[in-house]
């Protein structure tokens, strides 16, 4: 995935306690802001390989996660017992997960930001907890309140209004590149949902690493294999490339879901899943930054305008009160 967060989130899961005595809050909190300035960087390094090497959406996705297949599988086997007993009892599920994860999750983004700049991209990626909640109310019994409704809306018009507003700009064809980046936040959605009773049997970080392993694997053969000329794309990589190859396998995958799962054994869930809010605003710093983004005030307006949806349907103003 580009960077998000992993199968838990602040809509669906419950809050988990705060941190031990041994633990303190500013050293989770300062690993967080670390795993999103990595996860913010993911978005400009998707774009370098689709607008700059002109890697295609699917090449990109075995590049990246046939290395990540190379570290789960293991992980998996070295727990088999545990992993064997989430199989037995969620086979189907995780089979779902995985194809939600890496195929529909990633070729979904990375063709999209064919088109879609990467601060856009990351702004439309923080739909996910919506996203997610609307599931967990048709598929879980969640409530649904008028606050968390009002926040739908708001939401929704701020990205329609970000995409509309930049159509001009980035040419024809940019709303249908926008929505395919839509379809990744809903793609992980529906994983986090499928992947929710599971969470009660067994491991989540385990649950995690289960599903992306098989969502990975056949990327795996197809990078063994060279299909479509991934062999002569990755023997003919710069050491940028190389970098930013690096960065989405190892530093985004690998590092940022240990990162993750083990910052929401520390933290409530909703403290955490708070954290997606830094992805637009680092984007775009880093944006110009690396020079690979010109500014756009859409962005920073509607962008805006579509975070405070976002965190009044998920709920994370409101329960940050309760826990204070």
């Amino acid at each position: 995935m580009s960077g998000n967060p992993g199968l838990t989130t602040g809509a669906s899961a419950p809050d988990r306690a705060a941190a031990p005595p041994h633990v303190s809050r500013g050293l989770v909190y300062t690993v967080m802001f670390l795993l999103f300035l990595i996860w913010s960087n993911s978005f400009h390094a998707v774009t370098y390989f689709r607008t700059t090497v002109h890697v295609s959406a699917f090449d990109l996705v075995t590049m990246r996660f046939g290395p990540v297949a190379l570290f789960c599988i293991p992980y998996c086997l070295w727990r088999w017992r545990e992993t064997r007993a989430i199989l037995a009892h969620d086979g189907l599920r995780v089979v779902l997960m995985a194809l939600c994860l890496v195929p529909c999750y990633n070729l979904a983004l990375n063709w999209g930001q064919g088109r879609v700049p990467p601060a856009t991209a990351s702004l439309i990626i923080t739909m996910n907890p919506v996203f997610t909640l609307l599931l967990a109310v048709a598929f879980l019994g969640e409530r649904l309140r008028w606050s968390k409704v009002l926040g739908f809306g708001v939401a929704f018009l701020g990205v329609y209004m970000l995409v509309r507003t930049q159509r001009g700009s980035f040419g024809s064809g940019y709303e249908l590149s926008a929505l395919a980046v839509l379809l990744a936040p809903l793609s992980w959605a529906i994983a986090a949902v499928l992947g929710k009773p599971a969470t009660t049997r067994g491991d989540p970080m385990l649950l995690s690493i289960t599903a992306t392993g098989l969502g990975s694997l056949p990327f795996l053969g197809t990078m063994i294999l060279g299909t479509g000329g991934v062999h002569a794309i990755m023997r003919d990589l710069t050491l940028t490339g190389w970098a930013a190859l690096m960065h989405l396998s190892i530093l985004c995958t690998i590092v940022g879901f240990a990162a993750y799962f083990w910052a929401l054994g520390k933290l409530p869930a909703s403290s955490v899943s708070a954290f997606v809010f830094l992805n637009p605003p680092l984007t775009a710093a880093f944006g110009a930054l690396w020079g690979t983004e010109a500014f756009h005030w859409s962005t920073v307006v509607f962008g805006s305008v579509t975070l405070a949806g976002v965190a009044l349907s998920s709920g994370v103003l409101t329960r940050r009160g309760r826990e204070r």
